[in-house]
């Protein structure tokens, strides 16, 4: 016998502490399912137990009549060194969650922990299809017309469609309010979705490294319009640029694609999570960008598909929908095709996806990758120096003032440093 309680196996000396027991059962059941043995002390030990005629019927009766749904494990009778003792098999059940006496419980390692309300909701949307963004959380008050009309003056342009004036129709039509005004319709037009969602948002931070505080951080709330729109703004702001002369025309080039930005922020804010209490992130670091929201891959979509065409799975319908008729998606299931062929373009290489409770983009920057020894040495001297003069570059580096002025000038084009004060004072300091 294994002889190590763990993540599907629970030891009991005894029947006595039987809420342990249906704590055990609904902690199996809402996660890979186990087996409980009843008669076996913590370290393995068999202690065995004392069985009546009609003691597993009274087992399987108790935990049938305080679990809802209603679990009937599969219960036996073990020998084991000349003792008896109980073995209870509990199955991972498709129907979540399992309630025992009022409380779910999930299965973490060899303890069974009480599921909070936003792990609950995320199982009940797994089993029953339901979406958060159809919660009804406020008043039709709270929704602003004006955005409404906005809305459909735009849709019309957009695509071309024959949309009602009416904006409480429009709404209506787009199963965004019944009595009440659901979440999309609170994020989509709402005067002010963070009275009622304060965690969506999007946090934006510049740091110098991932282990260092960020040097610049910003959170954008209001609408989700408002959030893509003002985002992007602040992005596009905080990356480099280079300026190029081609034929005569000034060209500037980005750090990262501004398609590609402009697509995983809109991916970020409507496929998130809403019930995950949690804002999008969206980190920029000297080497790397990374676009972070709440809530994996919805079910049957997975990471590898979405680098080929793949079906659209959508986790918030009704935001999707009036964010396409706005123009902000074109296609469905190839946004993310389209942001690897941007950022190849681009030479930032190929953009890597997670998904891990949380869906996660990174795309690495197409100067750093592109660096010599010698610039990342200038840039890592000024780093640590705050600031540094041509003479102090020619010193560490060891070569010609022209040498080091060409250096210094491509660093300058590719947007890592600015030069400060002139002549003698001249000093060159990092761009960020």
């Amino acid at each position: 016998m294994d002889k190590t309680e763990g993540e599907t196996l629970e030891f009991k000396r005894s029947l006595s502490d039987f809420d342990e027991v249906l704590a055990t059962v609904s902690a199996f059941s809402n996660t890979k399912g186990g087996t409980i043995l009843i008669g076996v002390d913590d370290s393995g030990e068999i202690i065995g137990v004392d069985l009546g005629k009609r003691t597993l019927e009274e087992i399987a009766s108790r935990i049938a009549q305080n679990t809802d749904p209603r679990v009937y494990p599969e219960i036996t009778v073990k020998k084991m060194g000349g003792k008896n003792i109980i073995e209870i098999r509990v199955s991972e059940r498709s129907d979540k969650p399992v309630f025992a006496k009022g409380i779910a419980y999930k299965r973490v390692g060899r303890s069974n922990i009480k599921m909070d309300r936003d792990e609950i909701l995320n199982l009940l949307r797994g089993t029953y299809e339901f979406s958060y963004e159809d919660v009804e959380i406020a008043s039709i008050d709270e929704i602003d017309l004006n955005k409404v009309k906005s809305f459909i003056h735009r849709a019309k342009e957009v695509r071309s469609v024959s949309v009602p004036e009416d904006e409480l129709a429009v709404l209506r039509n787009l199963g965004l309010i019944d009595e009440k005004a659901r979440l999309a319709a609170l994020l989509l037009f709402g005067r002010n979705p963070q009275s009622r969602v304060p965690w969506a948002i999007v946090k934006i931070g510049r740091f110098l490294s991932e282990r260092a505080m960020p040097i610049f951080e910003k959170e954008i709330e209001g609408d989700l319009i408002e959030q893509i729109e003002r985002s992007y703004a602040e992005v596009l702001s905080l990356i480099r640029k280079e300026t190029r002369v081609v034929n005569l025309r000034r060209e500037e080039i980005l750090e990262y694609p501004a398609e590609a930005l402009r697509e995983l922020i809109v991916n970020a804010v409507s496929h998130r999570d809403y019930s995950i209490k949690s804002p999008v992130y969206i980190k920029i670091y000297d080497d790397k960008i990374i676009i972070e929201n709440p809530g994996g891959l919805p079910p049957g979509i997975t990471v590898d598909e979405l680098k080929r065409p793949h079906r659209s799975v959508l986790r918030n319908p009704k935001i999707a929908n009036v964010l396409y008729n706005l123009g902000y998606v074109e296609k469905w299931g190839v946004g993310t095709l389209e942001v690897m062929k941007k950022c190849l373009l681009n030479g930032n290489g190929e953009p890597i996806f997670q998904s891990n409770g949380f869906f996660k983009v990174e795309i690495k920057s197409r100067y750093l990758s592109a660096i010599d020894d010698r610039e990342r040495a200038i840039l890592e001297y000024i780093r640590k120096n705050g600031k540094a003069s041509r003479s102090d570059l020619e010193k560490i580096l060891k070569l010609r003032e022209s040498s080091v002025r060409k250096i210094l000038e491509k660093l300058q084009r590719r947007g890592l440093i600015v030069k400060e004060g002139g002549g003698k004072n001249t000093v060159y300091r990092l761009a960020y």
